[in-house]
């Protein structure tokens, strides 16, 4: 069997996977999305950086009705990161920023993965105009951690399965590059792992 024929097997079995997911939990887009404490994921304080939230952008829950948004700042001297959090049980409420940003225009200058000390993520550098952006994005499924959209639809559904408990979230770092900022991809690795070290600890702890 060809690769190319093991590949389409594959996404066919995955795809036949998810649709019985939705099935399964079809209930899920007749009802708001389910109140989860997102704030308890993430500190307001970490380390040097002090964060304040804001209010989702009201288009966001019109185009992810499923789905329940924490959006945080955080400052530390000069400097600013963008954390977006976002939970549902809807599979189709997780996307990958290499194919949301390029959507609204923005060029990719590269991407890839990233191992840091607390974990692996996704990475990217994108621009648009004068705008530059450096983005780290993961996702979570119960206490499975991974920086693959794909794995995380595929660790929703075996979750589903077990039923084993847990929130299913995703999780988006963003730096806008300033001229103050001497090594922007320093900071976006730095703060992502503070991150990920509090989802680590927040996993481990079982706690709501």
């Amino acid at each position: 069997m060809s690769r190319v024929q093991t590949h389409g097997i594959a996404l066919i079995v995955l795809v036949g996977m998810f649709t019985a997911l939705n099935i399964v939990t079809g209930s899920v887009a007749k009802r708001l999305p389910p109140t989860v404490n997102m704030d308890s994921w993430v500190p307001m304080k970490m380390g040097a950086w002090t964060g304040y939230s804001k209010d989702a952008d009201e288009s966001w829950h019109q185009q992810l009705p499923n789905a329940n948004f924490l959006v945080r700042y955080y400052n530390c001297g000069d400097q600013t990161v963008e954390l977006l959090i976002i939970q549902s049980a809807d599979p189709g409420s997780f996307h990958n920023p290499m194919f949301c940003l390029p959507g609204a225009g923005f060029n990719t200058i590269n991407s890839g993965v990233k191992k840091l000390g607390n974990g692996e993520v996704s990475a990217g550098e994108f621009s648009k105009e004068f705008e530059r952006l450096l983005v780290r994005y993961w996702y979570v499924a119960g206490p499975k951690l991974t920086p693959s959209l794909w794995q995380h639809k595929w660790n929703m559904v075996v979750n589903k399965i077990q039923r084993h408990p847990g929130d299913n979230l995703s999780f988006r770092v963003t730096v806008m590059p300033t001229e103050n900022e001497s090594d922007p991809d320093k900071t976006a690795n730095a703060f992502t792992d503070m991150v990920l070290k509090e989802l680590k600890a927040k996993v481990a702890s079982g706690k709501d």
